[in-house]
């Protein structure tokens, strides 16, 4: 779970009902988010599966922080969670209170027609497509492509919505993800959300008022979605080691190469060790120095001389 201690408060994603494993970079991304420097941020990396259903999880830990105090003051007090996938808002969002601790989201709500679309990982494919028109648009798409943003605001509920007002259109596209080759070139990028086919949901939605401005959340989780095969070829996981391949020095990282060098150095040491030890054998005396005597004895049988030699 990805937690920002000094709010109290915590986001996971899941990933076809459990809870997927996170991994953070060595170094925090840059990401232009337009928020400002009182904003908190947390990234991280979680693993993707093709057509796996995924939800986002929100929580206000026990810890005596601004989360729990917020909750705590009154039944109205909340947080909102706006989500965002891929750079478009989704149509979902969740709602944190004292009451609905923790609370999830899987999917975007229609409220004039009682449905909900879940989210869903699709692949992205590529086109060999040259039209720059065509490229250019799927940079923009591109650009934040496989990235979770749980925008997180402080709230307080005023009162329920009339349930035959329009909802909130998401922009996510519904079927599969396709983008002209260049426009993913040199990006590890292997997936996408989209929508499931609607099902019947019966939602409760209501007014609020902001108290953090839309420009500066109280805080924000980051979550970059990706296969296994791309989490290795960005070094976010190690990529699996074959006994019949040998490692090409030009493609491995820093930390590979001296864990290759210093696993190198111990096999020349033992070499060595083992060396002196057969040398040393070889030149000790064997021994007394001295060739022993047999001789007869009664019965025809042979014993063993021990006889000094004057």
């Amino acid at each position: 779970m990805a937690i920002i201690h000094e709010l109290g408060l915590e986001v996971s994603v899941l990933v076809d009902g459990a809870e997927a494993t996170e991994y953070t970079p060595d170094e925090e991304a840059e990401v232009d988010d337009d928020f400002g420097p009182s904003t908190e941020r947390h990234h991280c990396y979680v693993e993707s599966i093709d057509d796996a259903h995924f939800a986002v999880r929100a929580r206000v830990t026990s810890e005596n922080k601004i989360g729990k105090k917020w909750i705590e003051k009154s039944p109205q007090h909340a947080f909102l969670v706006d989500l965002v996938f891929d750079g478009k808002h989704s149509g979902g969002s969740i709602k944190l209170d004292k009451r609905r601790n923790p609370h999830f989201q899987d999917g975007a709500v229609d409220c004039t027609t009682k449905t909900k679309r879940k989210y869903r990982f699709a692949s992205v494919s590529t086109v060999d497509d040259a039209n720059k028109q065509r490229i250019a648009k799927d940079l923009k798409a591109a650009k934040n492509l496989g990235l979770i943003q749980a925008v997180v605001y402080r709230i307080i509920v005023t009162g329920r919505k009339a349930k035959t007002r329009t909802s909130y259109a998401p922009k996510i596209a519904e079927g599969g993800i396709s983008l002209a080759e260049k426009a993913l070139k040199g990006k590890a990028i292997s997936h996408g959300t989209t929508f499931s086919d609607p099902i019947k949901y019966d939602a409760s939605p209501v007014d609020v008022t902001f108290v953090d401005s839309l420009g500066s959340p109280l805080a924000v989780f980051y979550f970059k979605y990706r296969s296994k095969e791309s989490l290795q070829q960005e070094l976010i996981i190690p990529r699996p080691r074959s006994l019949s391949i040998e490692p090409d020095v030009d493609n491995l990282s820093p930390e590979e190469l001296r864990r290759l060098a210093s696993e190198r150095l111990l096999q020349m040491r033992g070499k060595n060790k083992r060396a002196a030890s057969i040398k040393d054998e070889d030149d000790r005396p064997s021994g007394s120095g001295r060739a022993y005597k047999f001789v007869k004895i009664e019965g025809g049988k042979k014993a063993i001389d021990l006889t000094e030699d004057d």
